[in-house]
């Protein structure tokens, strides 16, 4: 393959066009709530009367009350707009779609690439947003998140794990997933992008710092640390499976 045929694969502006849509849809993210915030805080007159500059003990302990109700008030904002950016979008269709450069513009894939950002908006929030995994895990936020925004989960967490397509990962009760795993429902290849849905089961035990996507772990089951699961894989009831690719295997301390 030539130089000339590369440059024509090169995905170089269309990943640009990306960053700016994702730069647009995390600032209005951040704004919007803000000016809310803003707005709520002086129609209900919650603004301290007295500055803050040269201020004494007690008009500092006034503003650290009011600015903490503001970032309580901003996270609930924050999370609310996610779930209502969300229900304007279709959830893409599971399948293969194409992504060669001069290919028409594929709605599905321009679906996904919107729900990215909102995915980094939720789990990077910026400062003030710092709570926004609170407010997502806890009721009754909890409840709209999962049904609308996603991941379909039963579970909770005290930690967020990566999920980078919440809308396509299912996740049943009393799952664990360790520290640094990826979880997500597409797949990349030559010039093809995969959606496939990644189902996680009741009492799944999911080691830190593993990649899952579009597999099915059923009940019981449990993948080791640093394990690659690949797509397509299905891992019956109470199995074993770890390694790079992932496989069954006799669990550790097992008798043989």
């Amino acid at each position: 393959m030539n130089s000339t045929t590369l440059q024509t694969r090169d995905p170089l502006h269309g990943l640009q066009l990306f960053l700016v849509l994702d730069g647009l849809i995390r600032l209005f993210v951040w704004s919007s709530p803000m000016a809310f915030t803003a707005a709520i805080f002086t129609c209900c007159d919650a603004w301290p009367q007295e500055s803050i500059v040269n201020a004494d003990l007690a008009a500092a302990w006034l503003w650290t009350r009011k600015l903490t109700h503001l970032v309580l008030l901003y996270n609930l904002l924050y999370v609310a707009h996610l779930i209502v950016i969300r229900l304007l979008i279709a959830t893409p269709r599971e399948g293969r779609y194409e992504t060669r450069p001069g290919t028409p513009v594929n709605w599905q894939l321009l679906r996904a690439a919107i729900l990215g950002a909102l995915t980094k908006a939720r789990y990077e929030a910026p400062f003030p947003a710092f709570l926004v995994f609170h407010m997502a895990n806890l009721p009754p936020l909890r409840w709209l998140m999962g049904l609308v925004f996603g991941p379909q989960s039963k579970s909770c967490y005290v930690s967020d794990p990566t999920i980078l397509d919440p809308w396509a990962v299912t996740i049943g009760r009393n799952v664990v997933v360790g520290f640094g795993t990826t979880l997500a429902g597409h797949y990349r290849e030559q010039d093809t992008v995969v959606f496939q849905r990644t189902v996680i089961e009741d009492d799944v035990l999911i080691g830190g710092h593993c990649a899952i996507s579009g597999a099915h772990i059923q009940r019981g089951a449990v993948v080791g640390a640093g394990s690659i699961v690949l797509p397509g894989s299905v891992i019956a009831p109470g199995e074993y499976w770890s390694g790079n690719p992932a496989r069954r295997r006799t669990r550790p301390g097992a008798g043989t």
